[in-house]
């Protein structure tokens, strides 16, 4: 048998390149657009994402995937290896994990499977399964890259400024009279993630102002390994933090793209964000 296989959902926002180098597999979540559901990446890519949600009326939801597909992959990797470990989407956000427990549970036959709850979400997770898959790939074991992994869990951190605040409200995260006052004064909402979910933790008044608050609550960390910054319909105020970022952090690489169809549905289609990974 190979080494350990490396199971993530398609919200940890991983380049085709990354993928086919630690040959992660990728179970699709899906995204209800109006009357219609697609899988995220095979059905739906980010830029058709963005321009479908233009000439739907109905927020997006996101559900997870169905239980016979993720059995199908579970049951096509068990052929290959003796040991999958399938790192998802926080169960706060997404119920993929239940699924990929129940998939679990209807292949213990086959092959072990271990599902881990990242507790986060995005390139977060993406962070998370790539440093999974490079210890698989190093021939460490299943014991050795679960423990490894939770312990990375704690050290990854969101924080995200979005004006669509009819998203917030939805979900529960901000009152309908916060959403409509803060909507009238063109207020940004700063979302981060607490214990597996999406909070809202503090706001800005315009786009200098979200960037300043970016830089501010990245420059509270003294030692962080990775830095990744998304945006959709903010490429002013991202090429603004970039820059900064890049002074600060000289010796980071920064991952930089448009955020994924996942994260968009819990904060709409403009906002600018980051997650970054600290030393553990």
């Amino acid at each position: 048998m190979t080494n350990v296989r490396i199971v993530t959902d398609s919200s940890a926002h991983l380049t085709p390149e990354e993928i086919e180098q630690y040959g992660i597999a990728i179970v699709p979540l899906r995204v209800r657009m109006g009357q219609k559901v697609y899988k995220e990446l095979t059905e739906l890519s980010y830029e058709e994402y963005f321009r479908r949600l233009e000439r739907v009326k109905s927020l997006p939801e996101t559900e997870p995937p169905q239980l016979q597909d993720m059995i199908d992959l579970y049951y096509r990797l068990s052929r290959e290896t003796d040991h999958i470990i399938s790192i998802h989407t926080s169960r706060k956000l997404n119920p993929v994990v239940d699924v990929a427990r129940a998939a679990a549970g209807a292949l213990r036959s086959h092959t072990r499977i271990t599902v881990i709850d990242s507790e986060t979400i995005s390139r977060g997770l993406g962070m998370i399964v790539l440093r999974a898959a490079q210890r698989a790939q190093e021939g460490a074991t299943a014991q050795e890259i679960g423990r490894e992994i939770r312990g990375m869990i704690p050290a990854v951190f969101l924080a995200f400024l979005t004006s669509d605040l009819n998203y917030l409200e939805r979900d529960g995260r901000l009152r309908k009279s916060q959403a409509f006052l803060g909507s009238m004064l063109g207020i940004r909402a700063m979302v981060e993630t607490r214990e597996g979910n999406l909070l809202v933790m503090d706001k800005a008044r315009d786009a200098v102002g979200a960037v300043e608050k970016l830089y501010d609550y990245i420059s509270e960390f003294a030692y962080l390994e990775e830095i990744a910054l998304l945006q959709h319909n903010s490429v002013q105020e991202a090429t603004a933090l970039l820059e900064r970022l890049r002074d600060m952090f000289p010796d980071i690489a920064i991952f930089t793209d448009v955020y994924d169809a996942t994260l968009a549905s819990f904060i709409g289609p403009n906002a600018l964000g980051v997650i970054v990974r600290e030393a553990y």
